[in-house]
């Protein structure tokens, strides 16, 4: 079964993909088509605020892929757009010309800061949503861990724009 037929089984199934199917999917779409499909996702009306949902997918995700999530946020914030967010603790690390954020410094960062962070990029960064759907597309275990409705989103998105 190709690309096409799978996204087709998904939308006009009225339960949510299977494990194989998102599987597919991630392994077949073009990684630039699944990032915009997943930032579709997140500025859908029908899914939860994009803050919360990064802060869901944060907590799914392995030291490894939290620390990279952050350091894909902060990469193109100003100086100092962190100072007041997060009691300060990513401060510093905005922008590609500052150090990276560590792994230890990442695995102490909770989910309530991860969605502070985002709003602070989501507020000084209109990219944002564009960025971290192509770093799921990067991730593509991660898609999995959108949640049934944004996946569908996400799933229609893809197939929308390689039927055309």
């Amino acid at each position: 079964m190709g690309l096409l037929d799978t996204l087709q089984q998904v939308i006009n199934s009225a339960t949510a993909p299977s494990a194989q199917q998102i599987d597919a999917v991630t392994r077949e779409a073009p990684k630039d088509q699944l990032g915009h499909g997943v930032a579709e996702a997140f500025r859908s009306k029908e899914t939860p605020p994009f803050a919360e949902m990064v802060g869901s997918l944060f907590d799914k995700a392995t030291p490894e892929q939290r620390t990279a999530m952050l350091n894909a946020i902060v990469e193109k914030l100003g100086p100092g757009a962190l100072a007041g967010v997060a009691g300060g603790a990513l401060a510093g690390h905005e922008g590609v010309a500052t150090p990276s954020i560590p792994l230890d410094k990442a695995s102490q960062i909770s989910t309530r800061d991860v969605r502070d962070v985002v709003n602070a990029a989501e507020t000084g960064e209109p990219g944002i949503m564009d960025r971290m759907g192509q770093f799921y597309a990067e991730h593509p275990e991660l898609v999995k861990t959108l949640g049934a409705g944004a996946l569908m989103i996400a799933l229609a998105k893809i197939k929308s724009n390689l039927g055309r």
